[in-house]
């Protein structure tokens, strides 16, 4: 979902270390609790529930380790829908899908992000895109404990398939995310009509959402550096889109437009359509997520 909310089918600068004694306060399961190590493929699967990767209530990964996990087991993380305004990891919808992705591949990692949302003062693009780099880093930095990789895949849905997207393509700086996928996610956020649309489904106009998420009223050059499609290269990571012929949210030729811009570019891409909205079924979901975990396993290398 990109909204929500009756939308259906929608740091304080602290160190690390400093994130770090946070989360071991706030976790339902210390990240440092002894179960990591050598790697021998013998471990035991292990979850942790609302770790913290910052000191906003927010600011919580759940992780998912898998048994017998190495130090070259991948990671993949996925990040929740809402309109940037909205949303949870919890919600029915995102849980479904890193369960699926659980299921599809019982060896990898899966990290599933909370942050902070346009809802509260002062939250726009800069400290939502503070939150996914901080979150990839805790992953990062804690492999060893861990016992994974730090070769990662991201996924989206919605608002999160858009910021899945734009971290992979723009703020990627240590190159640990190798492929992402995503569903049914904006890709041009300075896109004139979107943005002068009024939705029936979600109750407002378009330009309301947008404006809170880049912190500003129309800007061109300040929209198209928060769009994917904008600041795709020829350089940037294997893609695989997923939409919904009959999105009444975010409109489907803006994932054409995405595909046909990676096909420029000449980045390795794939693209599917379902007969759904904005938001699949359960059969659409299922097939899309075998196609996803397909895609990005052939680009984790």
């Amino acid at each position: 979902m990109l909204f929500q909310n009756g939308y259906t089918n929608i740091f304080t600068a602290v160190s690390f270390a400093c994130m770090l004694v946070f989360a071991s306060s706030c976790t339902k399961d210390d990240i440092n609790n002894g179960t990591g190590g050598g790697g021998t493929g013998t471990l035991s699967a292990r979850t942790i529930m609302d770790t913290a990767y910052g000191p906003d209530p927010k600011q919580r990964m759940d992780i998912y380790l898998p048994a017998g996990r190495t130090a070259a087991t991948k990671v993949v993380v996925y990040i929740h829908g809402g309109g940037w305004e909205s949303g949870s990891k919890s919600d029915p919808e995102y849980q479904q899908h890193k369960e699926l992705l659980r299921q599809k591949w019982p060896d990898a990692a899966v990290a599933t992000i909370n942050y902070r949302l346009t809802s509260s003062n002062n939250i726009h693009y800069t400290e939502i895109m503070s939150d996914v780099s901080a979150a990839v880093n805790l992953l990062i930095n804690n492999k060893t404990s861990f016992v994974t990789s730090d070769t990662l895949a991201m996924v989206g849905a919605s608002a999160g398939g858009h910021l899945a997207m734009l971290y992979t393509y723009k703020y990627n700086t240590g190159n640990h995310v190798k492929c992402v996928a995503d569903f049914f996610g904006p890709a041009k956020l300075s896109d004139w009509s979107w943005y002068n649309s009024f939705n029936i489904w979600v109750g407002k106009a378009v330009k309301d959402v947008l404006i809170q998420f880049n912190g500003a009223p129309w800007d061109l050059p300040l929209y198209d550096s928060n769009s994917p499609y904008a600041v795709a290269t020829a350089q940037s990571k294997p893609t695989i889109i997923f939409h919904g012929s009959l999105d009444a949210i975010v409109p489907l030729y803006q994932s054409q437009w995405m595909q046909g811009r990676l096909n420029s570019l000449g980045v390795p891409n794939e693209y599917h359509e379902y007969l759904d909205g904005h938001g699949f079924n359960y059969s659409n979901t299922d097939d899309a997520m075998n196609k996803a975990v397909a895609f990005l396993k052939s680009h984790l290398k």
